[in-house]
């Protein structure tokens, strides 16, 4: 398939026009005209995961959080963005971003998250489409519900903020840094909010709301995507291969 054809396919399901004004999603590295036979689908790009697709023989990478951020001027060795750059651009390796309009499209990461917790009623947590928010099932104690968002995210251990004595049943899910839509979450009256990068401070702030937190971490959160990547990709002729990328924090 020729790149251009990938990208109609994939903004069809994220339209460039829904990620934020700082974001910086599209296609960042590569030729449209080029023939495209392998995908290569992350979470990120690193010069870890860039030799893993130049490995794998890939012609593209597909991935969330994009490489290039703010204003880069100059493109060399000297740092790791500069040589997993450089290590892309002499392997000729498209780059194609789908970061914050991912995030809130209707078939996203925090879309995909409601599904995975088999939630009902499920609407957006923020006007713009950031977030959801929905009805468990059934109702559970909060240390089963941990036990279960561990499982559903692959995720050895969880932080938790707030009261952890009470009986879940709304629960409201933004993936990755999502911080500031707490506040969203308790106009929505969740029990529990699951989101990741907490900091302390907002962690004090937020153990006195009314609403309990669950910290589940960035990369358990969003790693999703490499499925839904997956899914929107599948059935044309090409092939996918899914990163074997772990999270940056480990457990002792």
């Amino acid at each position: 398939m020729k790149l251009s054809e990938i990208i109609n396919i994939i903004e069809s399901v994220f339209p460039t026009n829904l990620a934020y004004e700082w974001d910086n999603v599209g296609l960042l590295v590569g030729d449209r005209s080029r023939d495209i036979k392998k995908v290569f689908l992350t979470l990120d790009v690193t010069e870890k995961t860039a030799k893993e697709a130049i490995d794998a023989g890939a012609d593209m990478i597909l991935s969330h959080h994009p490489i290039l951020f703010g204003g880069t001027k100059r493109i060399t060795a000297d740092n790791v963005a500069g040589r997993t750059l450089l290590l892309l651009i002499e392997n000729r390796i498209a780059v194609y971003a789908a970061h914050t309009n991912c995030d809130v499209a209707e078939h996203g990461i925090n879309a995909n998250l409601a599904a995975m917790f088999s939630l009902s009623e499920i609407e957006p947590l923020e006007e713009n489409g950031l977030g959801r928010v929905g009805i468990l099932p059934s109702e559970m104690k909060f240390s089963d519900f941990c036990n279960l968002c561990k499982r559903l995210i692959d995720t050895p251990f969880v932080r938790v903020c707030g009261d952890t004595d009470i009986k879940v049943k709304k629960v409201a899910i933004g993936s990755g840094a999502c911080a500031d839509s707490v506040p969203f979450a308790i106009k929505k009256d969740a029990d529990v909010m699951i989101t990741a990068d907490i900091k302390y401070h907002k962690a004090l702030e937020i153990s006195e709301s009314g609403i309990t937190v669950i910290d589940a971490g960035h990369f358990p959160t969003e790693n999703n995507v490499t499925d839904i990547f997956a899914r929107i990709l599948k059935g044309f002729p090409i092939e996918l291969i899914k990163s074997q990328g772990t999270d940056v924090f480990k457990l002792f």
